[in-house]
């Protein structure tokens, strides 16, 4: 039997730009955000959310490499036909393996035995960024910052914007806040508390996932052992004294 995965996802929209994509099926989860500045971004982040599940299902090779490119496809085609730019982090569970690529500052955290850890790096500062689908930069430096996860039962990941996360003082949500929101006891209600203890006044969104190993089939159960009746008259069963 696979691994059960359970999704929650969560969206505040002030401006429009972030989007999500959540595909169980296929094991594939991101967040995008249209970066601020650049007229019509939210294109780009739409274009990145709607793309990305069919190139990585169309592409050859290995999940990692595969990943790679749809995200480069992705990025040529939002600067060929000009439509902004966006971040965009991406997880790819397969069997009991996860593969990842986070491109600007929306952020990949893992949460395991209580322990939370940013997997992802902010590529850029505050809100200057140095890397986003769209930007002019070649495929291997767009792609650079990318990991493989050997996943444990009960694994919880967490994949946010910055509209979550902040970029300035007080905006930015600390180690303990984010912890406490994803120590809630679903994933549904971690991604909702996540949105809720957000500061920063723009959209938000996180998708958070519980990964639980797969459980084994026992195969069919045994047939029951047969029961013996009552034996019949002439095999020596009949009633008590008679003869």
């Amino acid at each position: 039997m696979g691994a059960r995965i359970a999704v929650g996802t969560s969206e505040l929209r002030l401006h429009g730009q972030d989007r999500c994509l959540a595909d169980p099926e296929l094991g594939l989860f991101a967040v995008f955000d249209g970066v601020g500045g650049i007229a019509g971004s939210e294109r780009a982040a739409e274009h990145a959310a709607r793309g990305l599940p069919r190139l990585c299902r169309s592409l050859l090779g290995r999940p990692q490499e595969r990943l790679a490119q749809a995200l480069a496809t992705l990025s040529s085609e939002i600067a060929t036909h000009r439509l902004g730019a966006t971040t965009a982090t991406a997880l790819w569970l397969l069997g009991e393996v996860g593969w990842w690529i986070s491109v600007g500052d929306s952020r990949l955290y893992l949460v395991r035995d209580r322990d939370l850890v940013q997997l992802s790096r902010d590529q850029g500062e505050g809100n200057l960024l140095d890397s986003a689908l769209g930007f002019p930069e070649p495929d291997a430096s767009l792609t650079r910052q990318q990991g493989r996860l050997e996943l444990r039962d009960g694994d919880r990941l967490a994949l946010v914007t910055d509209g979550v996360t902040g970029d300035f003082p007080p905006d930015i949500l600390g180690r303990e806040e984010l912890a406490a929101a994803l120590s809630s006891s679903s994933a549904q209600l971690a991604a909702d508390a996540l949105v809720r203890a957000a500061r920063k006044l723009d959209d938000r969104t996180a998708v958070v996932l519980d990964w639980f190993r797969p459980t084994v089939d026992p195969g069919p159960a045994p047939a029951p052992a047969a029961v013996p009746g009552p034996p019949s008259p002439g095999e020596g069963g009949g009633l008590p004294g008679s003869s």
